[in-house]
C-alpha cells in the first residue's frame, strides 16, 4: 500500500492542468491539516454527518454540488455517486474516536486516484476562482 500523498504542497504556483495527480494537500487543504493534526471532536462529527463540510465537500468547494445540492435526481447529472460513497467511507471511520490518519491512509490514497481520475477539473476550477478573487 502506498502512503497517500498528504504532504505539503504550495498550491500557489501549481498548474491544476498538469498530468500530475493532485495531493490531498491541493484538494483538500483544510482537512489535510486537520488530519495531520488530529481531529476533534467537532471535526469527526463533520466527517460522519455533514457531506457539504466534510473531506469531500471541500474538494467540491463545499456546494454540496457532489449530492447534486441534496436533489437525489441531480447526482447523477452534476454530482458523484462514487464522491457520496466516499464521503461515507470517511464518516464511518471518524465515528471511531480513537481513529487517526493511519486509519484513513487507504481511503484517502483511493479518493485521491477518484479524484485525479474523474474531477481534477474542478481544483483547477476553483483555485482559479479563489486566485481572481484574492486580485480583486
Amino acid at each position: 500500500m502506498s502512503r497517500p500523498r498528504t504532504e505539503y504542497y504550495d498550491d500557489s504556483q501549481a498548474n491544476f492542468d498538469s498530468e500530475r495527480d493532485l495531493t490531498l494537500q491541493e484538494i483538500c487543504p483544510i482537512w489535510s491539516g486537520k488530519l495531520r493534526n488530529g481531529l476533534n471532536n467537532k471535526d469527526r462529527s463533520i466527517l460522519s454527518g455533514d457531506s457539504k463540510y466534510c473531506l469531500v465537500g471541500e474538494a467540491w468547494g463545499f456546494t454540496g454540488k457532489q449530492a447534486g445540492y441534496y436533489i437525489a435526481p441531480l447526482i447523477p447529472i452534476i454530482g458523484c455517486w462514487t464522491c457520496i460513497k466516499y464521503g461515507k467511507r470517511f464518516g464511518k471511520i471518524s465515528k471511531n474516536k480513537d481513529s487517526n490518519i493511519n486509519n484513513f491512509e487507504q481511503l484517502i490514497s483511493e479518493f485521491l486516484t477518484h479524484w485525479n481520475q474523474k474531477h481534477k477539473s474542478i481544483t483547477a476550477t476553483l483555485k482559479s476562482r479563489a486566485n481572481a478573487e484574492t486580485k480583486l
